[in-house]
């Protein structure tokens, strides 16, 4: 043998050696097998519905007392805090009014202490006491009213409309503005005339808004229409949701959807959907059976949340091969 083969020997069994381990390692590391025993189950999917934010609950504000409409602190679409003036009226009545109410007042006074000063009978002393006692009732809460000049959010919201301009006049119990109250707001929608049985028991959803990715809330069925409308050639039902939480961001107006979870399929045998392998329009499984392999063609049905129904081609209990490196 000559020394340049005796020198090669050792580099060949190297790589040998190199491409052994490499090989088992591959083996060793490649994904394993599974099998799914076919069983029966429940399919659940969702139905959308695209809807609209309304407020559950508009608050009118109103005048108090006649006067004019001295300023408007608001306009239509400001989010305002409960406490916040929205409006300041003439206070000119009930200026005048207290003033009345002091004189009166005073004229009060001064006549029980005319009839303290002499020997009046007790029935007369009595009864300018009285008078003096409604007199200072009167005067404090015409001096409390004037505290009503402002005009103030009863509740966190949004302001949606005003009905009228600053230095206009208003009557007592006129309405100057109307508020949405943002703490108990909902979604209005229509389901089309398919999707109505699926909320015909429904009491709870989801809700999603567009303008807020991300965000997700809970709702509760409060209204469903028993009578039908029609919209561009479209047949629905009305729909009304209460959300049972909210979010500062979240306004009347906005555009969002109302996710129902049901069930669609019920008690149905189901493989995962990576069990499936299509040729065209055909679609097969691998049977295991005894550790036997056998490709066989299935009828497929409803697909939904990664498990496709077997309409036929399967019976319960059979195992199904899923696909290795899925």
């Amino acid at each position: 043998m000559s020394e340049r083969r005796r020198r090669s020997i050792p580099i060949i069994l190297a790589l040998v050696t190199v491409a052994v381990v490499a090989g088992l390692w591959l083996w060793i590391r490649r994904p394993s097998e599974t099998v799914w025993v076919v069983r029966r189950d429940n399919l659940t999917a969702s139905v959308d519905v695209p809807g609209r934010l309304i407020a559950l609950r508009t608050l009118p504000l109103r005048a108090s007392y006649e006067t004019r409409v001295r300023l408007l602190a608001v306009a239509p679409g400001d989010r305002v805090r409960a406490g916040d003036i929205v409006a300041v009226l003439d206070d000119t009545p009930l200026l005048t009014r207290r003033a009345q109410a002091e004189q009166q007042l005073l004229q009060a006074e001064g006549t029980l202490s005319q009839v303290e000063a002499t020997a009046a009978p007790l029935e007369v002393r009595l009864r300018a006491e009285q008078q003096r006692r409604e007199a200072a009732r009167a005067f404090d809460e015409v001096a409390r009213r004037l505290a009503d000049k402002y005009v103030l959010a009863p509740s966190d919201g949004i302001v949606t409309e005003l009905l009228v301009s600053e230095g206009a006049p208003v009557t007592t119990g006129s309405i100057l503005a109307r508020l949405a109250d943002t703490s108990v707001l909902g979604v209005s929608a229509t389901i089309d005339e398919v999707d109505a049985r699926f909320f015909a028991e429904a009491t709870t959803v989801r809700v999603t808004v567009d303008a807020l990715p991300g965000w997700q809330g809970r709702g509760e069925v409060i209204g469903r229409g028993e009578s039908a409308t029609q919209q561009a050639g479209i047949v629905g039902f009305p729909l009304l949701i209460r959300l049972a939480e909210t979010a500062s961001d979240l306004r009347p107006g906005m555009t969002a959807t109302i996710h129902l979870d049901t069930i669609v399929r019920h008690d149905v045998l189901v493989v995962p959907e990576r069990a499936i392998r299509t040729v065209g329009e055909r679609a097969f499984v691998t049977v295991v059976t005894n550790g036997r392999r056998e490709e066989r063609e299935v009828t497929l049905g409803l697909r939904s949340s990664g498990l496709v129904e077997i309409a036929a081609g399967l019976a319960e209990g059979e195992q199904v091969l899923l696909p290795a490196g899925t």
